[in-house]
């Protein structure tokens, strides 16, 4: 059987949008003709993808397992086409780059800048997540490449050392936190603590540390949200710890505050997930250099108090 590569765009269009016409304006293509590439296609599958209703289009349970299975492949057969068409050394079309909320924080701006300025024929798309779903969405080929929290030796693909950074304890503006006088993670166990949930990046660290000194964390709140996470801790609910890179707008306003932890001090490993090198298109080797460009930068000029590990 011959599938339209084109009818699937669509198809994936729709879905994003949840809507038909929607989706054919956006793509700037007649409804009658966007719809009949649908029934087309749900004839090709042997069942309906999409529930109708006054308010749009909704994925079906198969419609829902076709878009998983297809997302990730037509992305990189587009993407495959735009480096050809470009034929440049600084590449073309749209790179999706995950990354973690607190590295969001200090480097999304920074990078897009930089991508504008030195590659303007690539468009950068900015992914945040959490490690656990950074990492499906790069094993799906969703996302071109993403930056995780490491070991490197952790993942089953690809990988690349970027930086190690230490993580700080951070209280409301009311706590007696302060730079220079460090908590152990002991006194961190006595604290009530809000962490991202069970399987995220942060929060694996952070109980390695616990595990290894022998202590538990009194977890009270989970917040799966960067914004959430620092708001609760505001609101005086609790304590958490957090890399410092992402808190210097709120230390500098005076709402939050921080002690560094030692000794030992809890580390965060920073790597660079990527496809295998066969894989990596010519416009993806471009975003990964700058990134590590723009990271060498602000590390270098104590931005971003880190580590380089290249």
């Amino acid at each position: 059987m011959q599938v339209d590569f084109r009818r699937l765009e669509h198809f994936l269009k729709i879905a994003e949008l949840g809507s038909l016409s929607r989706a054919a304006d956006r793509m700037r293509i007649a409804q009658p003709a966007l719809s009949r590439q649908m029934r087309i296609l749900e004839e090709e599958a042997g069942t309906p993808l999409f529930f109708r209703h006054r308010r749009g289009m909704q994925l079906t349970p198969a419609g829902e397992e076709l878009r998983q299975h297809i997302a990730g492949p037509v992305r990189q057969v587009r993407q495959a086409f735009d480096d050809i068409r470009s034929r440049s050394t600084e590449g073309g079309g749209q790179i999706a780059l995950g990354v973690p909320p607190t590295v969001s924080y200090i480097l999304a701006g920074r990078l897009a800048r930089r991508v504008a300025q030195q590659a303007p024929n690539i468009s950068l798309r900015i992914v945040e997540g959490y490690a656990g779903h950074l990492i499906d969405w790069l094993q799906r080929g969703e996302i071109d490449a993403a930056l995780l929290y490491g070991p490197a030796a952790d993942f089953q693909m690809s990988v690349a050392e970027i930086l190690y950074e230490e993580l700080v304890l951070v209280g409301p503006a009311s706590s007696a936190l302060h730079p220079d006088k460090r908590v152990s993670v002991q006194d961190i166990s006595q604290l009530p603590i809000v962490l991202p949930s069970q399987s995220h990046g942060l929060r694996l660290v952070v109980e390695a540390a616990a595990r290894k000194a022998g202590v538990t964390l009194n977890v009270r709140y989970e917040a799966d949200s960067f914004l959430v996470l620092k708001e609760l801790v505001e609101f005086g609910l609790g304590y958490t710890v957090l890399p410092l890179s992402a808190l210097s707008r709120e230390i500098d306003a005076g709402n939050l505050r921080y002690a560094s932890i030692g000794h030992p001090p809890i580390l965060r490993q920073l790597v660079m997930g990527m496809p295998r090198e066969e894989q990596l298109t010519r416009s993806t080797r471009v975003v990964v250099g700058l990134v590590r460009d723009e990271i060498k930068h602000l590390v270098d000029t104590g931005v971003w108090k880190a580590q380089l590990q290249y």
